[in-house]
């Protein structure tokens, strides 16, 4: 029952990061085709377009690496998992986690701290705060220890990165 919560939470930002993701994607798709248009068409570039994209692109990395933890989609070297015994792959969990939740830690500190650094330092076309761009590495890293924090939770630190289809039947029979 304690875990109902961080579920909650986890599954609404999920959805959440789904919309953003959709609705970045299109406004990119969209706006390097205008951009294209407006260049080479009717000779009149849209010189706002790139640090826009730019910006809208980083925030997806960024919201998409969350994602990634989320549906732990991210790259990993699985092939000692398979044959060791269900304890040391739990200690080897429990060294993933810790090391991704340090490396995440990092990056709020590092990314809240750069943020607070460029929160007056307006971009050059668009003149608005360069903190828009840089916020999206301490939001994205927030969001994925929420995701790993919910799947240490729900699986245990043992299945935190990994599926637990990834090692197999437990007797054997992968």
């Amino acid at each position: 029952m304690s875990a109902v919560w961080i579920e909650r939470l986890d599954d609404m930002l999920a959805r959440g990061e789904e919309v953003f993701l959709a609705a970045t994607h299109g406004i990119v798709a969209t706006l390097v085709i205008a951009a294209v248009f407006f260049r080479y068409v009717i000779n009149d570039p849209l010189i706002w377009s790139e640090e826009f994209i730019v910006i809208v692109f980083t925030w997806m990395i960024f919201i998409g690496l969350s994602s990634g933890f989320r549906l732990r989609m991210h790259l990993r070297v699985d092939a000692l998992l398979v044959v060791l015994p269900e304890r040391v792959r739990a200690v080897c969990g429990l060294i993933a986690v810790a090391a991704t939740m340090i490396t995440l830690v990092g990056l709020i500190w590092f990314g809240f701290s750069l943020t607070m650094t460029m929160l007056h330092s307006p971009t050059p076309m668009m003149r608005i705060s360069s903190a828009w761009a840089v916020s999206a590495v301490p939001v994205g890293a927030i969001l994925s220890c929420i995701h790993i924090l919910r799947h240490a939770v729900s699986d245990g630190l043992g299945q935190t990165l990994w599926t637990p289809d990834l090692i197999g039947d437990p007797d054997g029979d992968a």
